[in-house]
């Protein structure tokens, strides 16, 4: 884990993880050929009361998520409390709303994948459906 995602995923383990857990969890999966953990912080917004919206990059960077065809099975450490869940890739109409929710709870995300945001921090609506395909948006269904 290079030392920023140390750094946090180790705040995120103690009590003060508060400040840090509104916007990002440590997501845990096992990776498709050597079956090794891995541990790594992701920014995350609640989309539903059990499901969670992550963005895992562009397609073809590498990402956690290349690691993986289909559904996996993920652990999360979540405000201070493990939960396990399902992370799928969406794509499409389905994408569009996540990625509204997404980026409006977390708007410096847009900068760091490169989307252009206007003067008041938010992307046009119109330009969402373009961002969709764009990136790679992760729905993390929470399993109770």
């Amino acid at each position: 884990m290079p030392m920023g995602n140390a750094l946090v995923g180790g705040v995120l383990r103690t009590p003060l993880h508060r400040t840090l857990s509104r916007s990002l969890l440590l997501l845990t999966y096992r990776g498709r050929r050597t079956g090794k953990e891995y541990t790594i912080p992701v920014g995350y917004a609640r989309y539903a009361e059990d499901e969670l919206v992550l963005l895992a990059g562009r397609p073809g960077g590498k990402t956690w998520w290349t690691n993986r065809r289909g559904p996996l099975s993920v652990r999360l450490l979540l405000a201070g409390r493990e939960v396990e869940g399902e992370a799928r890739l969406v794509k499409g109409e389905e994408a569009v709303p996540r990625l509204a929710v997404y980026l409006e709870a977390l708007p410096r995300a847009a900068r760091t994948f490169g989307i252009a945001a206007g003067p008041d921090g938010k992307v046009a609506a119109d330009r969402l459906p373009a961002l969709a395909d764009e990136v790679q948006v992760v729905a993390v269904r929470l399993r109770r």
